[in-house]
């Protein structure tokens, strides 16, 4: 929950107040970098839980109860979006005192939500992970990964600053319309039409991968 404040912290300290990337002032645009960073861990600490749950057959009981699979799975999803909410009220809360970063209610609600709504891709990702990686895996698997994501998604480095074929790639993937969802609220917009089908297009094959490994790993059972 702490390191987004500090990142945000460290990245933004030396921006003017008037600098700016993309249409948005430095601070906001880092601000909601941060906040989609830190709720992205959270999304993602899922896939350990599930691996946990796995390698002490704490699946396999739950098989025995009333709880259906598509019940389970959809647990840990909002599980795990419920946990990405604090990260993304202490980013808000860090950037008003930071760096007097005001927003009306509304459009912090808006921003919030529609990088939860950006990250519904990757909740299905870290469901597929759990059952795809191995307990003793999981750690240096999600650490690589997470990395990768927060850097495939502009969160190190905007993407204003990549290449224009670097840029093209990385707005197929879901992880940038986390961020930039939040920030088009910030710009008085909204995500737009691009932004939603390709967040359509990856929670449809993640989810497919997801129910799969779901399946196999019951079978196994």
């Amino acid at each position: 929950m702490f390191l987004p404040i500090i990142l945000f912290g460290a990245f933004s300290a030396s921006q003017g107040a008037d600098d700016r990337l993309g249409n948005l002032t430095v601070a906001p645009y880092i601000m909601i970098s941060m906040a989609s960073y830190g709720a992205m861990n959270a999304v993602l600490v899922t896939a350990g839980r599930i691996t946990t749950e796995r390698s002490i057959g704490w699946n396999r009981q739950l098989r025995l109860t009333a709880l259906t699979g598509p019940q389970y799975v959809l647990g840990k999803a909002i599980t795990g979006f419920t946990l990405a909410v604090l990260p993304i009220v202490t980013v808000f809360v860090a950037g008003d005192a930071m760096h007097g970063v005001r927003l009306s209610a509304g459009t912090y609600l808006g921003a919030g939500a529609s990088v939860l709504l950006g990250l519904v891709p990757l909740a299905a990702f870290a469901i597929w992970l759990g059952y795809l990686v191995r307990p003793e895996n999981m750690q240096a698997v999600t650490g690589g990964v997470f990395s990768l994501l927060a850097l495939a998604g502009g969160i190190w480095v905007p993407v204003e600053n990549f290449p224009g074929w670097l840029a093209d790639i990385v707005k197929v993937l879901p992880m940038y319309w986390s961020a930039q969802s939040g920030r088009a609220v910030l710009a008085g917009g909204w995500i737009g039409g691009r932004g939603l089908v390709t967040l359509a297009v990856w929670t449809a094959v993640l989810g497919t991968l997801a129910g799969r490994a779901y399946l196999r790993d019951q079978l196994r059972a």
